[in-house]
Order: structure tokens, then C-alpha cells, then sequence
């Protein structure tokens, strides 16, 4: 790397983002610590504003009838090549990513056709309920080794060891290598942030490589001994000759790791956090456990595990009178969205029997339909089935700490103690 461009990734890209921050940019402003935080105060300032421009060179929108919209919009491609200042990561020589095509959130059809077809066959409603017995039993055990009186960490207990063992359960990954997938997972999930090439490629670069390196191993096995787990499945799924190659495997196996694991940690911290600050709501479900259900889509709404995605214009367009460039990327905050009053009656208040929840756009909408949403919402369900059912009384024991993200809307610790836990059925 020349001096120059050293200086332009650590020095002034940084202080670009400063800059327009100072100014008020709304991206610029997302990417705040602040509105990290919190970017409901920020969300609820755009929104009058319907689509807004960015200095940055993107256009953003919080607004429900939009964010609709442009996710079911043909035109609009979740794909970064249409981008006008596109370039191609620069993998050295070797670098095994170079290897593999985009995944699922990041192609068009026809491409995302095919692959959406064979990746569906492995997630029937059957495949997903028949989960639910070994859900249960996970996290009954995690549950049972807890002590509710001294507190304990929810997120550490239960949020993520929970989805970590489905998902390496899904994917056939042994139990001893949980803890490297759960490392690989976070480092992951920070890339989707909105961020400086600074920050995109620093610390996650070393998970990359390992988990890269560590599925093609997995592949390579389970072609030679299928066993029963998904990607034995996804190994065998063919649909008129077609089947996935090594590379399209690794590239969903990856997909699944991030979607399938840090957004389940959100969900359960998240809304964990939500009911216990709203104590007439949890003791409504202790009470009430046939609300559940309905609660975890009020959950997804009120806040939300994924905060929001992009779209970028595959040619001129207009939008509700705005005029939005080919090549433009266009951010649509979901969290934004699922507190528009316009849609949301009092957005702001947690109400688990909320009769429209399931309005929420938490899973996306058109072609880019979260795959594991009934995965998600199961795992959600059973956590805050246990959780009120085993303790009546939980309370926060202390601040929930934030990780410092705002695509990926998460707890890092939640302190939590029950003076009276129930006794396990």
C-alpha cells in the first residue's frame, strides 16, 4: 500500500465521516456512536423527510410505504457490482475467498433463482418444525446450569450459545469447534456495518480466512460421509440436474452462519431486554403463555435484529418525485420502518398483543425473504417460552451493554438475576 493510499484509509476517509456528521448527512449520522446506540431519535428526524439524499453518495429512507417499496422493486439489486463506484475486493493471490460467488443476499436472478430453489429444499416447514424437540432440550440444559438467585449473563447463558448450537448442529459442525464458529460469526457480522475500507479490513480479515478455510474442509467431508445435517442435504438437493458446486456451498454455509446465528442473538437479547423493562408485558406472558407467539413478531418490530439493508438502482429512476441515479445505493433503514406511525399505532410502546406486528419488515420482503425466519421465529419462541416459564420474576441486574453496531442491533452482556426460579418440568 503506497503512503498515499494509507493516508486516505486512516486518516482522511475517518474525517470525512466526521465532517458530514458535523453537517447533519444522515449516513454520516448512522454511523455515529450516539445513534449506534440508539437510532430510533435519528430515524423519527428523516422521516418526514421521505428519501434523503447523502454526501456520502447514497440515498436513505425510513419510511414504511418506501422501504416497502424498493425491496420488492426488480430494479433495485441488493447486488454491489451495479455500484457506480464498484471495485472487485482486492484478494491476494491464493486467498481462498476469491474462490466463491457472492451469496444469496447479494445476486440477482437468474442466479439467485437457481440457488434460492435448491438452498429452499433443505428448509421445508417440516425440516424446521421437527428442530423444535432439540431446541427445546438445548435450551432447557443451558437454562439448568444457570443461578438464577446470584444473576447470570442472558446473553452468554442462552442468547448465544443457544442459535450456535442449531446452526452447527444444521451445518454438522462438531461441538468442540462451537466456540472457534462463534469468534468467526461476530468478526463476520461487523463487516455489514456502514464503515470506513479501514475498518472493513481490519480485524476480520484472520476469521475470513479460517472459516473460508474451515467450510471447504467441511464440504470436501461431507461429500465423501454425508451425515444427516443440512449441508449434507444442500450437498444432495438437485432440481433438474442441477446441484450446488463446493464454492456456492461454502458461500450459503457462510450465509447461514451470519444470518442464522447473530440475528437469533439479537432477537432473544433484544427482546429479552424489551419485556424486562416492561414488567407488565413479562409478567403478562408469564401469565398468558399462548401471547408468545404474537409477542416474538411485536419483538422483531419494537427492535429490530437487523436495522437495515441497501438497495442500489440498476438504472434512472424516480421515486415518489425524488430522481435516483443507475449506480446510486439506496439504504432502507427496516428499523425505521417498523416505527412508522403511519403503520404502527404509538410505534414506540412494546405491546405484545399489537394486532398488525406481523406487519414488520424485520425478514425483508420480495426475492430477499429471510430463508430462516420460521428457524428464527422457533428459536425466539422456545427462549422466551423457557425464560417465563422458569423464571416469573427475571429483572435486569444491571445495564445491558450494546455492541457497538447498528446493522446488526445487539446486546454484548445482559445482566439479569430471579429471586424465585421455578423448578424445571
Amino acid at each position: 500500500m503506497s503512503l498515499k493510499e494509507s493516508l486516505m484509509r486512516r486518516v482522511v476517509e475517518p474525517a470525512v465521516v466526521r465532517f458530514y456528521q458535523w453537517r447533519g448527512d444522515p449516513v454520516a449520522l448512522w454511523m455515529h456512536p450516539k445513534n449506534k446506540a440508539n437510532p430510533y431519535a435519528l430515524y423519527e428526524e428523516i422521516r418526514p423527510h421521505g428519501l434523503v439524499r447523502s454526501k456520502l453518495g447514497a440515498g436513505a429512507t425510513v419510511s414504511y410505504t418506501m422501504v416497502e417499496r424498493i425491496l420488492r422493486d426488480r430494479r433495485f439489486s441488493s447486488s454491489p457490482v451495479h455500484a457506480r463506484a464498484y471495485r472487485p475486493p482486492p484478494y491476494a493471490e491464493g486467498d481462498p475467498r476469491a474462490e466463491l460467488p457472492d451469496s444469496l443476499l447479494f445476486i440477482d436472478p437468474p442466479d439467485h433463482t437457481r440457488l434460492r430453489r435448491l438452498v429452499s429444499s433443505a428448509f421445508t416447514p417440516k425440516a424446521i418444525a421437527d428442530l423444535e424437540p432439540e431446541i427445546r432440550a438445548t435450551t432447557g440444559r443451558l437454562l439448568d446450569a444457570v443461578d438464577a438467585a446470584a444473576g447470570f449473563d442472558l446473553i452468554e447463558a442462552l442468547a448465544f450459545p443457544l442459535p450456535i448450537a442449531v446452526i452447527c448442529r444444521l451445518l454438522g459442525v462438531p461441538a468442540e469447534d462451537q466456540a472457534r464458529f462463534r469468534t468467526w460469526g461476530h468478526d463476520a457480522a461487523a463487516t455489514l456495518d456502514p464503515q470506513t475500507r479501514r475498518v472493513a479490513e481490519s480485524d476480520s480479515r484472520s476469521s475470513e480466512l479460517a472459516l473460508t478455510a474451515y467450510l471447504q474442509d467441511l464440504v470436501a467431508k461431507r461429500r465423501a460421509e454425508p451425515d444427516d445435517s443440512l449441508l449434507s442435504a444442500l450437498i444432495a438437493a438437485e432440481e433438474e440436474g442441477d446441484r450446488l458446486t463446493s464454492a456456492e456451498l461454502v458461500s450459503t454455509a457462510m450465509l447461514l452462519l451470519v444470518a442464522g446465528f447473530e440475528t437469533t442473538v439479537n432477537l432473544i437479547g433484544n427482546g429479552t431486554v424489551a419485556l424486562l423493562r416492561e414488567q407488565d408485558q413479562w409478567r403478562r406472558l408469564c401469565d398468558e403463555p399462548d401471547l408468545i407467539p404474537g409477542a416474538i413478531e411485536e419483538l422483531l418490530r419494537y427492535d429490530s435484529p437487523v436495522q437495515m439493508t441497501s438497495r442500489i438502482a440498476t438504472e434512472d429512476l424516480d421515486v415518489d418525485g425524488v430522481p435516483i441515479r443507475k449506480g446510486t445505493p439506496v439504504i432502507v433503514a427496516i428499523g425505521g420502518a417498523n416505527h412508522d406511525p403511519e403503520v404502527f399505532d404509538e410505534p414506540g410502546r412494546l405491546m405484545i398483543d399489537r394486532p398488525n406486528a406481523s406487519r414488520h419488515l424485520s425478514f425483508s420482503l420480495g426475492i430477499h425473504h429471510c430463508l430462516g425466519a420460521a428457524l428464527a421465529r422457533l428459536e425466539g419462541r422456545v427462549a422466551i417460552e423457557e425464560l417465563t416459564r422458569r423464571f416469573p420474576t427475571l429483572e435486569l441486574a444491571g445495564t445491558p451493554v450494546r455492541r457497538p453496531l447498528l446493522v446488526l442491533r445487539g446486546f454484548e452482556h445482559v445482566p439479569v438475576r430471579a429471586s424465585r426460579p421455578r423448578t424445571a418440568a
